[in-house]
């Protein structure tokens, strides 16, 4: 495999997270380089969103008062079929995407002490027995090469949307019942936890979506592909809506694992400059067929 084009590459006083055409610049040679067919099966460990119409957002005016002006107006929305990971990122699976791209991984993924990844010697590392636990402090650009790299892309905001709640406008991916610790990492506190504050990407099913995705409300919030716009909802077409054109900040989703009931809706809208490194954040990707 050819290296990157010297052009991309970051000086240690000026990190990749901070040349956003340097970000353009290495998925595009990720995707030249990953020797995938045009038109591969769907990637393991995903599964499969039909093709439909569902509801997306929420009112404000209901009985328990939730919602934000910016998940209005509840709008009907078009998607082609399309599949998403079961599984946020491991620390294990996004350890072995930063060592496969060591000049760029100071600007994807920024390590510490409440990190699930750590370097060693140069290398980066799942933290002994985290292996299974969600990969943290992610930006966006390292959320979506590590999708690129993978053959994938990262989901929309309606695409995520869909997959966290199905067809039926609920307000949690299990339903509409308030969270408990059986279903999503919810009121936990690293400071007196620690990493037990989160859980390993593949338990608590009984908190999964309609379609069995797993953690789409609590451990780390997930970034989408769109830009965040406050009334993009008013405008936004109807069919596989891709989100502003522009914006300053990306869209995540799904709350964390401190974050009280409020934020872990299926319809809540966070938002981070793409080029932050906050220990919440983390990736899960999606594909098309």
């Amino acid at each position: 495999m050819t290296r990157p084009d010297s052009s991309l590459q970051a000086s240690p006083r000026r990190p990749f997270r901070r040349a956003a055409g340097g970000a353009l610049g290495l998925l595009l040679w990720i995707a030249g380089c990953s020797g995938l067919p045009l038109s591969p099966p769907p990637p393991s460990g995903m599964v499969p969103v039909p093709a439909g119409e569902f509801l997306m957002g929420s009112r404000i005016d209901n009985p328990r008062e939730w919602g934000d002006t910016d998940e209005e107006p509840v709008h009907a929305v078009w998607l082609d079929t399309f599949y998403i990971d079961r599984y946020e990122a491991s620390a294990a699976e996004f350890a072995e995407f930063l060592n496969a791209f060591p000049h760029f991984a100071p600007g994807f993924l920024e390590t510490g002490p409440a990190v699930t990844i750590e370097r060693v010697n140069g290398e980066y590392r799942p933290r002994p027995g985290l292996e299974r636990y969600p990969a943290n402090r992610i930006n966006w650009y390292g959320a979506q090469a590590y999708c690129v790299w993978r053959g994938k892309r990262l989901p929309t905001e309606a695409e995520w949307e869909k997959a966290a709640r199905g067809t039926d406008g609920r307000i949690f991916p299990w339903g509409n019942e308030h969270p408990d610790n059986s279903r999503a990492t919810y009121r936990r506190s690293f400071r007196k936890l620690g990493f037990r504050a989160m859980e390993p990407v593949d338990s608590m099913p009984q908190g999964a979506s309609p379609y069995g995705v797993h953690h789409m409300a609590g451990n780390v919030w997930e970034w989408v592909q769109d830009w965040y716009e406050d009334t993009y909802y008013e405008h936004s077409p109807r069919k596989n809506p891709p989100g502003p054109g522009t914006g300053v900040h990306k869209v995540l989703r799904g709350g964390n694992w401190y974050y009280k009931a409020y934020y872990m809706r299926t319809t809540y809208r966070f938002n981070d400059p793409p080029e932050s490194f906050k220990v919440w954040q983390g990736v899960r990707c999606a594909w098309s067929p």
